[in-house]
């Protein structure tokens, strides 16, 4: 299951449980449509999720009429129903002075949330050198890091054409990152077996759930683990130019890769002449 389909079965629950799933698609009005939307405006739904709900009902009605033959009006399409405002807003989210030594002595303390899993520490240092995704990094088998090509192969990637057509995905590794991963490789009292995890934080849901409780006790405000990613990807980029950024990233696009570059001006201007 790539990153992608992981996204769209959590929602599933929920669209499920919703009055518009009691109603026949071929049956929905603009009116229906509107209403699940502004229901789940109501409930305090982020306007990125209620887009992702809107834009997968739509996609329902879209299979059925190109795989199905039918003639089904899109009444949830962005054509017929307005998305929230606001809903594909850049997050500029990085960490400020101080923050990341913060997190990690937070993540290391001994009666803190995470006392059971040491690895988190590695995860997040990890993480601000690589830019991978959370469930990319916590798919990582020691099988797949290739110190000598300088590279990782990820199964479960957020690209279906890759998962399906290309096989596992080759992303070069950050010096940065290759010491983290020999650095904790060192303090191993045996050598690891190839198939065992890199990092055992135990349940994804779970702990990213931890996570923000942890960042609120150590007082670091409005903090995700996927900001990580952004920071690394802002790192990078004083670095490498953004087609090499994208190779290290996963990004599909310079569009989508845009939407996690928050490059200090400064540092910009230090590359010109």
């Amino acid at each position: 299951m790539t990153e992608r389909d992981a996204d769209r079965m959590g929602h599933l629950p929920a669209l499920l449980g919703s009055d518009i799933a009691s109603l026949k698609i071929d049956k929905w009005t603009n009116s229906d449509v509107r209403n699940f939307r502004d229901a789940m405006l109501a409930a305090g739904l982020a306007k990125g999720t209620v887009v992702k709900r809107l834009n997968m009902i739509a996609a329902i009605v879209e299979y059925a009429n190109s795989e199905w033959d039918t003639t089904i009006l899109n009444h949830a399409s962005a054509k017929r129903t307005k998305r929230p405002e606001g809903a594909d807003r850049k997050r500029n989210r990085r960490l400020k002075d101080g923050e990341e030594a913060e997190l990690l002595r937070a993540a290391s303390r001994p009666d803190g949330v995470f006392r059971h899993y040491p690895d988190v520490v590695w995860l997040i240092r990890w993480s601000i050198e690589q830019g991978c995704r959370l469930g990319e990094s916590l798919s990582l088998r020691w099988q797949d890091i290739d110190f000598r090509r300088q590279t990782i192969s990820l199964a479960r990637v957020k690209s279906d054409r890759h998962r399906e057509e290309l096989g596992p995905e080759i992303r070069p590794m950050t010096k940065g990152a290759q010491r983290v991963l020999m650095e904790k490789r060192a303090t191993m009292e045996k050598v690891p077996d190839r198939k065992d995890v890199v990092f055992s934080v135990g349940e994804r849901k779970i702990f990213s759930v931890l996570f923000g409780r942890m960042t609120r006790q150590a007082g670091i405000q409005d903090l995700t683990f996927h900001d990580l990613r952004h920071e690394a990807t802002s790192r990078l980029a004083r670095y490498l130019n953004p087609i090499e950024l994208t190779r290290v990233t996963g990004h599909r696009d310079l569009k989508s890769l845009n939407r996690y570059y928050q490059p200090v001006p400064g540092d910009i201007a230090d590359k010109t002449r």
